[in-house]
């Protein structure tokens, strides 16, 4: 049997060209709709594919088609937009792919998500050519990615915020805090940011508001008081001033505050807005990684719609995620990384939950 490939603006406007090119006696075999790039002076178009073939006992471009051929031709024209099909019926239309559509869908969706490589090599190297593509890469962006579980489960005594001004440091501590101190730990901060104007009104105002003792510590006679009032808390978050890569003094009077602190029961978590550029996140990292090996904090999601050149720089470096933002508000707006928080914020890969939370509140 011979198939012929169509491609159309539409569903129906292939099924028109395939018809008027090989007559009524054509059969569809499968669809597939995309995408088109689109370039510097070109938008994105949609379009879509068939596969077709000659029914049986039909000659390409034969007349005399039967008014039961014209009628299953036109029902197979009039079949749904894949979107709007369940899952069973999409895989019943999606399994009997041309080989490599598998692959060159999630080539798609990784480039749209602007994910790069090496993380893009790596999730497509002996990719299936059939099969759910969504599904396959879901899984191995999940295992691609690393978690961090046990900063999560077990924290240490200290639990210093590092990044750029800007990224959300001091909002994130603050709901970090809460969240630590929801699990029945007791916590308290301390902002060693003497530089930034209203840094330490703004952490005494979060401390206030949730009931976390505060204390502001400039210099190392001010840390050292302030780890000795607090040697009976859990956790002790600490709050730091943000640093350019370039200022060789700031980052010289912040490595000497942090040596006070005991390295073994120390964690350092960088926070990152995630519509950061990835070559700046490296940047940022690597003028802090000579203070210890951080976890991510990934802050600001509901300011951009993906975070494939996160993920794509966490991959790189081996840098593990701890924690996602997406607000201001405090001690809200804040989740523990998971697989699942990780596929919701990646265009046509994972679960829109944003959807689902938005149906149940209008239920409500």
């Amino acid at each position: 049997m011979q198939y012929y490939t169509v491609v159309g603006d539409s569903y129906e406007d292939a099924v028109r060209k395939a018809r008027e090119q090989y007559g009524s006696g054509i059969r569809i075999h499968s669809r597939r709709d995309y995408t088109t790039r689109g370039g510097l002076f070109t938008r994105k178009m949609p379009r879509c594919e068939i596969i077709c073939y000659l029914a049986s006992g039909k000659q390409k471009g034969a007349e005399g088609t039967s008014e039961k051929d014209i009628s299953e031709f036109e029902k197979e024209a009039r079949t749904p937009d894949p979107k709007t099909l369940t899952r069973s019926e999409r895989l019943d239309t999606e399994i009997y792919r041309s080989e490599g559509w598998a692959m060159e869908k999630a080539a798609g969706m990784l480039d749209e998500n602007h994910i790069t490589d090496p993380l893009r090599s790596a999730l497509l190297e002996g990719f299936p050519s059939t099969g759910d593509a969504a599904v396959i890469l879901s899984e191995r962006i999940i295992k691609a990615v690393g978690i961090d579980y046990g900063r999560q489960l077990h924290p240490h005594h200290f639990t210093v915020f590092i990044g750029p001004t800007g990224s959300g440091k001091t909002t994130t501590l603050a709901k970090v805090a809460h969240l630590f101190r929801s699990s029945g730990r007791s916590v308290a901060m301390v902002s060693l940011d003497s530089y930034r104007t209203g840094a330490y009104e703004q952490i005494s105002a979060f401390g206030k508001a949730l009931s976390i003792p505060v204390a502001m510590a400039g210099a190392e006679d001010e840390l050292l008081a302030a780890m000795e009032r607090f040697a009976s808390i859990d956790m002790i978050f600490i709050d730091t001033m943000g640093i350019s890569p370039r200022d060789k003094e700031l980052t010289l009077r912040l490595r000497t505050l942090l040596s006070l602190l005991d390295r073994q029961r120390t964690d350092y978590i960088l926070t990152v807005p995630a519509s950061m550029k990835e070559e700046d996140i490296t940047e940022q990292y690597l003028s802090y990684s000579r203070f210890s090996s951080p976890s991510l904090a990934v802050t600001k999601l509901d300011e951009t719609g993906t975070l494939g050149n996160v993920l794509s720089f966490a991959y790189s470096r081996s840098v593990p995620i701890l924690f996602f933002t997406d607000g201001q508000k405090v001690p809200d707006d804040i989740e523990k990384a998971s697989g699942t928080v990780l596929l919701e914020h990646l265009k046509g890969i994972g679960l829109d939950m944003k959807s689902v939370r938005k149906q149940l509140s209008i239920q409500q």
